[in-house]
């Protein structure tokens, strides 16, 4: 099951029917790590920065589908009440 999750989170980012863009939260805190990311690329090694920057998405990527995963789940649930 947890697959199939998997494959409806992708299917709903690939589509663009997820838009964490949409929300304003989400723009500014991707803003504020632009900022502080560039920041800290000019002032020390961009080796660093790059794989920072990368653990940072893979994070972002992974608690998004999280929740997803949770949403739908309790969605269902709550179909089934």
């Amino acid at each position: 099951m947890l697959n199939y999750i998997n494959s409806l989170y992708e299917l709903e980012l690939e589509s663009g029917r997820l838009d964490f863009e949409s929300d304003l939260g989400y723009r500014e805190a991707l803003r504020c790590f632009s900022v502080q990311y560039e920041d800290v690329y000019l002032a020390g090694e961009p080796k660093l920065c790059e794989a920072l920057f990368s653990s940072c998405f893979d994070l972002e990527y992974y608690a998004s589908r999280a929740a997803f995963s949770y949403g739908l789940r309790l969605g269902i649930a709550l179909s089934r009440w």
